[in-house]
């Protein structure tokens, strides 16, 4: 599946998507780039949470994730 850029749009600004950096779809604008590292908690973040014996679903997914486990 070919996942086209321009169907999305930047989640910090709402320019047109160019990249998908840290699992964001973003803009070109460094900005932008830096607040989808901050969000992520920057290269390794994931691993990170996971070593803190925090989850490593991002938190606006964690209830949809429970509810599934759940079932």
């Amino acid at each position: 599946m070919v996942l086209n850029l321009d169907d999305y749009v930047c989640e910090y600004c709402g320019k047109p998507c160019k990249n998908i950096v840290y699992a964001a779809f973003v803009c070109d604008d460094p900005e932008c780039l830096e607040k989808a590292r901050i969000d992520r908690g920057g290269p390794g973040g994931h691993m990170k949470r996971k070593a803190e014996g925090k989850p490593i679903i991002p938190a606006d997914l964690e209830e949809v994730a429970e509810e599934l486990n759940k079932q």
